[in-house]
Order: structure tokens, then sequence, then C-alpha cells
């Protein structure tokens, strides 16, 4: 169950960004790592060494347990420095005058030790534009940039890797997909147009190589999401220390499932959905959403470190991911979306994703839950039936014994640390949140 908060003075001091008003944490279970009236949306982890970082995307919650669940719009940090079993308080990431706020990832750089964290920045005149914000000290305080510029004006979705200081981060503004590298460790930018097409992008995960090639997996949308090929899966890699960048189309698929009728969504937000990642061995996998011709699945692929991972035809299917119809999901009508992947040892990956296959009754808005599997051979078999990651918390009025009524962003986050897998998502009642629904972003660590 999440530790219990207790109220302490304000916070002053923590460097330029400052922190929240809430006591360390220990992690127990399926924890809350946010503020305990919310509203906390969509949240990523990495992980490095003892250090686990996690970003959360805070809109204004429910006041009635703090005061400060109420507060305005922030990207804050939360990080542990004991392998994920507690966490310092939450930080927030300054924000250079920007209103609104959202679209959290975090890399580290394993070589400086580095954090750095993406999100998008947008209001009251502003651009939508990308920030990424910087910390030396491991997370206590943090300097901010603006790096897109002047190609990108309305961009989304970024998503970052860094290596020895080379800083890679990709974002789209409708179909043009767009890099900004920093060769300099964050203080200066280059902003290039790595590719146009016909597709509307999301950067979706990135990972590097042994070379510190930086490779992200795009989950792209034929124009608005829909027909027999709106779902684009492809990889990109830019080569170490240039904006170089080539693309392989991997797998396509229809659009995504629309969300229930009694809930109001955002743009494809059950849509094309992928992840990449490799394995000490230096393959690559891409998990991806297969929605053709039936309720959503989870599907893997995957190309050898031996081969061009660039072409196209050097990737192959392994095969289904999800075992969603294991428990419950009458006649394989549950869906499967938000699939992560991390790659561990040679030939060994964890993956989790979110079903509804608990749903009682089987409506789309009750019964979602976190699930998590692993495989040591890249995913020809798997080493057991998916474990359920996310617990029920009678603390939260959106947690019920069968799961969570609804996923709270569209993607959640993994990464390793030795034989612990550890892991962050958000839970919600609808896609709205706010004060009266508010959701809450959720953090486990579990053996691999």
């Amino acid at each position: 169950m999440p530790s219990a908060w207790t109220l302490q003075p304000a916070a002053t001091g923590g460097g330029p960004a400052g922190t929240a008003r809430l006591d360390d944490l220990v992690a127990s279970g399926a924890t809350n790592l946010g503020f305990c009236g919310g509203d906390d949306w969509e949240p990523e982890i990495a992980a490095s060494g003892q250090h686990v970082y996690v970003g959360i995307a805070h809109f204004p919650g429910d006041p009635t347990c703090d005061p400060a669940s109420g507060g305005p719009r922030e990207i804050y940090v939360r990080s542990s420095h004991d392998g994920g079993s507690s966490f310092g308080p939450l930080v927030k990431l300054p924000r250079l005058g920007y209103p609104s706020v959202v679209d959290v990832v975090v890399t580290v750089d394993e070589i400086t030790e580095a954090v750095y964290v993406s999100f998008l920045a947008f209001g009251a005149g502003f651009d939508t534009d990308v920030l990424v914000a910087k910390s030396t000290d491991f997370g206590s305080t943090w300097t901010t940039t603006k790096i897109n510029g002047p190609l990108c004006t309305a961009c989304d979705h970024p998503w970052l890797v860094a290596h020895d200081d080379d800083v890679y981060v990709m974002y789209a503004s409708g179909e043009d997909h767009f890099l900004s590298r920093s060769d300099d460790g964050g203080a200066t930018w280059t902003e290039s147009l790595v590719l146009e097409d016909a597709h509307v992008a999301f950067a979706e995960g990135g990972v590097l190589d042994a070379a510190g090639n930086a490779w992200f997996a795009w989950g792209d949308c034929l124009g608005s999401c829909t027909g027999t090929t709106a779902a684009i899966f492809q990889v990109s890699r830019t080569q170490a220390g240039t904006s170089n960048t080539a693309f392989a189309r991997v797998a396509e698929g229809t659009a995504g499932p629309h969300c229930p009728p009694s809930v109001s969504c955002g743009f494809a937000y059950w849509g094309p959905q992928d992840d990449i990642a490799i394995d000490g061995a230096g393959n690559l996998y891409l998990v991806w959403q297969d929605n053709l011709g039936r309720p959503p699945i989870v599907q893997l692929s995957s190309c050898s470190a031996s081969t061009d991972c660039t072409r196209s035809t050097n990737w192959r299917h392994v095969g289904r991911v999800d075992d969603k119809t294991a428990t419950g999901c009458a006649g394989g009508g549950c869906y499967a979306l938000y699939p992560r992947i991390e790659g561990g040892s040679a030939g060994k990956i964890s993956v989790i994703w979110m079903d509804d296959r608990l749903g009682a009754p089987l409506d789309h808005n009750n019964g979602w839950n976190v699930w998590y599997r692993t495989s040591t051979n890249g995913g020809v078999s798997w080493s057991r039936r998916s474990v359920r990651v996310s617990q029920f918390d009678p603390a939260r009025s959106e947690s019920h014994a069968n799961g969570f009524e609804f996923p709270y962003g569209d993607y959640q986050g993994i990464d390793l640390l030795g034989n612990q897998a550890v892991m962050v998502w958000g839970e919600g009642h609808n896609y709205v949140g706010g004060p009266s629904n508010p959701g809450h972003v959720i953090y486990r660590s579990m053996p691999t």
C-alpha cells in the first residue's frame, strides 16, 4: 500500500527549482509517488546504478488531503538513491514562465551521471515548445533550456537519450520528424528536420547502442489515424555525434479502438503505441500495438545486432507478447495497450502493458491493470504467465479490487536495475481528471 502522507513546512532551498511539501517516501508494493489528491498524469522513469528518477506531470488536484495537491500545472521529479526502495521529495522543474507543461520523459547519461528531462511547454502566447531540464547533482537542483526552433514551432511528444554529453531529443509537428541535438551536455542545441512524410508522428521511446548511436521508436498515424494502414511503426537511428538519421519501417496496422462512449479522450489516445529496447548483445526489439481485425494485442519484432537495423528487411516478427486471455477477457474482447519494453543481458527482455481483462462488465471503463512478463530468449518464449503489477489501494477512489477505472496517460515506464524491474504508470477515473476525478502516478519494483 502507499505510504501515509504527512504535511510538513514548505521546503526552503532545494536549489532554483524548489521542492514540494511532502515527506520522503518508502516504497512498499504499488506506491503513490505523486500528490495524495493528484492530479498526476503520464509518468516516465529512468534508472542508473542505485539511482531511480521518476518524472510526473501535475495538474491541479483535490486539495482536501493536502493543499499542495491543488497546485498549478508543473513537472516534478522524484528521486531514489537506494535502488527504488525509498524516494526523496517531489522537486519542481523550472518551466521558464510557460503556464502549461506536459509529456515528461526522463533519461540518465551513464557516463556523466547527468539527468535530463524533456517536456512540452505552451500557453499564454507561447508556441508549443520543447524544454529540457538538466541536473548534475542526482536530481536535487535543475536548470531548464528551450531546445526547439526555428524550424518547429508547434511541437509534440518529445523523447530523449543521452551519452557522454551527447543529447538527442526527437519530437514532431504533424508529419515532420525533428531532432534537436547537443554535443556539450545541453549548453547548445541544433535542430534538424530528419523526416517529412504523410504521417502524424509520435516519438515513443529511445535507446543507445554500444557505439553511441541513438535509436528511437515511432508510432505514427496516417492522416487522422483511421483506415486499414493507420498505424505506422518505425525506428530511426541517428549516428553518434551527428544529426544523420535513417528510418526503417517495422510494422503497420489499423487504427486503435475508440474510447468508451462515456469518456471523452484526446487524439489517438488508444492509437498506435510502440517502444524500443536493446539487450546486452546489441539486439534491438520493438513492441507494438496490433489492432488488425481484433481488439488490441501486443506484438514483438526484433533485429539482430549482426545486421543493419536501418533496413526494414532485417526486422522479423517474433510473436505475441501479452496473454490477456489467460484470466478473464471474455472472447478476447479486452484491450491490451501502452506496451513498454526494456532489455537486460543478451536475449533478456522485460515488458509491461495495460489491459482490462478483469473488467466487470467488460466496458473498457474498469478492470484496468498493469501486467509484467519476461523472456530470456528474445521473446521466442516467455518465462511465465504475466504478473499483475498494479494493486488495489482503498485510499484512491479510482482503484478497485479488480483494477483501476481508466489509464491515466498514454505511456508508462519501465527500467531495469540488476535483477529488479522498476515501473511507473498512471491510474485514473477517466481521461479528463481534475480535482473531482484526480489521477495518480504509481510506482512498483519487482524481481525480474
